[in-house]
């Protein structure tokens, strides 16, 4: 070793948390030796996709016939599912994910494009990759990297089932096929364009449902009714089958009347139905023929549940959290519409069957008219913002919010009960009605609403990389919040919208925004608020002009020293130590090594500790002190950093410290404990699924083998 390297530091020794395998950390401990399983040993294997109905009938042949090409040697497939409408597409791919779950060793994966959402492939990526294994923070920034890092991911990973449904573009589809051999990708496909995907190199296999033949649509029938339909008018049940053409959601929905009319009723349920169209065969009699199913279903509802059938059309997210279901009407009313088979519910929420009978149920809203529609959306936003606003409480704790919640939560009781990980797997529930509560408040014109929800949505999105839900709704609060007069909300959301739009590449456009925000902030008494847009204009600027960040942080840093309310503190520490590593990249090395050590004591000072910051401002307090040249200062700084993310289970941040100690090692010539620092940082990437594993790994693998 060399005479630079410094003796190591006599402290206990612990490789905590769930990061993968059984290590042991040891050389010169002073104390005891912990021993911790570090992989995270958690069964990675992903089971989105749902399962189907009890009474799944039929589609011998299609089923058959997928599993007779899946083989694990074989190059992905991709497997295009066509039909009309209501033919039971989404129930069909089910029944194979259940019946091949043993086959699919990698997993299953789902994801449903929503038109009306912004929807882009990274999103569903996105979220294989966390499904998949990767730790959040191992997530590249960068969609092009993502998609790179699902490829090179999925390659590893062979019998992968991906079910897309709802996309209307090749494009969203050709982005999720996986790379393992022996995958499949189920697509649902009910628009024209997916055609071209029969025409790409690996060629997408069409598989047509077909309408069901009437013995097993009379099987359904009765498993629907639940009785035998032997004693009924046997004409009328002919006619209902005609009705129903074989469509399963149409004789769900024939059958759950039956059930709810009872015994005998087939004759006069027949006679509701005289204007569908007999043995309907184009796609616009199917049409025609579920929509009088859909209208006699709704007709045959109480006045009560009928008017909650309108309003849940109304809702404009996907499903409706079942704690909201008393605001509409009482169990009663649910029931009938449950029965009635028009809706779905799960153990947290309800949702349509089929986006047809939402969209019926949202046509026959206008009959409310406009004032009384608009008052029973907006009961239903406020009542989510409350629960939203809990949730985000829980999430994030006390931090800036030019909202006042607390008169938001007045009198209401908490459903989380304060419990941060039920708020946040809530909130990953959510994620697509988040996206959609703030575009249907906006396009509805409730801009105070949607302002709102686009200010406590990233309470989701700071926790998980859905950037492009983040930027589309903080560009469309701000702009709510512009068009009501609220400059404290718009300032806060064009700010907080910078991340997201940077992460997107999006750069003109984030600079843009933070500019409105700083001249909005200018004149405003709201200290902490100005003090936090400054922050974000220096973590903006930080890579591309390191100078200007540092005066961006000057700002900051001034405005929280002049402010005497709560969190003040916690943000000049953070300004300082921001702006400490800005002073790294601008080569200041001495001031930035004040900085951060002044950071740090401010950190220890606070009444709440913040040892997540403490450990990675010990990070870049090691890297300031090796560019100062200052060896040992930064090996020690970097010891302690490793010691405390251990502690925290920050595995990520604490293998970059290992990478940057193994850089130190090589810098003073200790090839050896170069090595051994690379080794742990491999070993913690390859736990979260990092793509860093890799380079990594090709760097220990160039240093030749260890030494001794």
């Amino acid at each position: 070793m060399n005479d630079d390297t410094p003796e190591p530091r006599q402290v206990r020794s612990t490789i905590g948390g769930d990061v993968g395998g059984t290590a042991i950390q040891a050389g010169a401990v002073g104390r005891d030796v912990n021993v911790t399983n570090v992989l995270k040993g958690k069964d990675h294997r992903p089971l989105q996709v749902e399962r189907p109905p009890h009474d799944f009938v039929n589609r011998h042949d299609p089923l058959e016939w997928i599993g007779s090409t899946l083989s694990s040697g074989s190059s992905p497939r991709v497997v295009l599912c066509e039909g009309p409408l209501g033919i039971g597409k989404t129930t069909f791919i089910r029944k194979i994910a259940e019946i091949h779950q043993d086959y699919f060793s990698g997993g299953q994966l789902g994801f449903e494009y929503r038109r009306g959402l912004y929807e882009d492939p990274d999103t569903a990526i996105t979220g294989f990759l966390r499904a998949l294994g990767m730790e959040e923070k191992a997530i590249p920034s960068s969609p092009a990297e993502r998609a790179k890092e699902y490829r090179s991911l999925t390659r590893r990973r062979p019998c992968l089932l991906v079910v897309v449904e709802g996309a209307w573009e090749p494009a969203q589809v050709r982005a999720l096929v996986p790379e393992g051999n022996g995958s499949l990708v189920l697509v649902d496909g009910d628009v024209p364009d997916l055609d071209e995907l029969l025409g790409d190199p690996r060629g997408a296999h069409p598989r047509s449902l077909v309408p069901l033949d009437a013995e097993h649509a009379r099987a359904l029938l009765e498993s629907r009714a639940d009785r035998s339909l032997e004693s009924e008018d046997p004409e009328a049940i002919e006619r209902l089958l005609e009705v129903c053409a074989g469509l399963p959601l149409a004789i769900a929905l024939v059958g759950g009347r039956l059930f709810r009319m009872g015994p005998g009723s087939a004759a006069a349920l027949a006679e509701d139905m005289k204007r569908a169209p007999s043995a309907p065969d184009s796609a616009e009699e199917l049409r025609r023929s579920l929509g009088v199913i859909f209208e006699t279903s709704y007709g045959a509802l109480s006045p009560e549940a009928a008017a909650v059938y309108r309003a849940l059309g109304d809702w404009p997210g996907p499903h409706l959290d079942r704690a909201l279901m008393p605001l509409l009407g009482d169990e009663g009313r649910w029931k009938e519409i449950l029965a009635a088979d028009l809706v779905e519910m799960d153990t947290h929420t309800l949702r349509f069957r089929h986006e047809l009978i939402r969209g019926h149920a949202r046509d026959r809203a206008e009959e409310d008219g406009a004032g009384p529609r608009r008052a029973r959306l907006t009961a239903m936003l406020d009542a989510y913002l409350v629960r939203l606003g809990f949730a985000e409480l829980a999430a994030r704790g006390e931090r800036l919010r030019t909202l006042d919640l607390g008169s938001i939560l007045t009198g209401a009781e908490d459903p989380f009960d304060g419990d941060t990980g039920s708020a946040k797997a809530w909130l990953l529930r959510e994620r697509p009605t988040l996206l959609s509560v703030v575009l249907g408040s906006a396009e509805q014109g409730l801009h105070v609403h949607a302002h709102r929800f686009a200010e406590l949505a990233p309470a989701l999105y700071l926790d998980h990389r859905f950037v492009h839900d983040w930027a589309t709704t903080a560009v469309v609060g701000a702009d709510s919040a512009r068009m009501v007069g609220d400059t404290a909300a718009e300032a806060r959301l064009l700010s907080l919208g910078s991340r997201p739009l940077t992460d997107l590449g999006r750069h003109a456009e984030a600079g843009a925004r933070l500019d409105r925000a700083a001249e909005l902030v200018e004149g405003m008494d709201d200290l902490m608020l100005r003090a936090s847009v400054w922050e974000f204009r220096g973590r903006y600027l930080a890579e591309t002009d390191p100078e200007a960040a540092i005066a961006a942080y000057d700002r900051c840093i001034e405005a929280n020293r002049a402010s005497d309310l709560p969190g003040s503190e916690r943000g000049e520490a953070l300004g300082l130590l921001f702006r400490g590593q800005a002073g790294v990249r601008a080569g200041r090395a001495e001031e930035a090594i004040t900085d951060i050590e002044s950071a740090l004591a401010r950190f220890e000072a606070l009444s709440e500790s913040d040892g997540r910051m403490s450990a990675r401002g010990r990070v870049w307090l090691g890297e300031a002190h090796a560019a100062a040249g200052r060896h040992r200062e930064a090996i020690t700084a970097l010891n302690l950093a490793i010691e405390d993310l251990g502690v925290g289970d920050q595995h990520y941040y604490r293998a970059e410290a290992y990478v940057l100690l193994a850089d130190l090692y090589e810098e003073i010539g200790a090839p050896g404990e170069a090595r051994a620092r690379l080794v742990e940082a491999e070993r913690l990437y390859r736990g979260l699924e990092s793509p860093r594993a890799v380079s990594v790994a090709e760097r220990i693998a160039r240093s030749g083998p260890p030494s001794g």
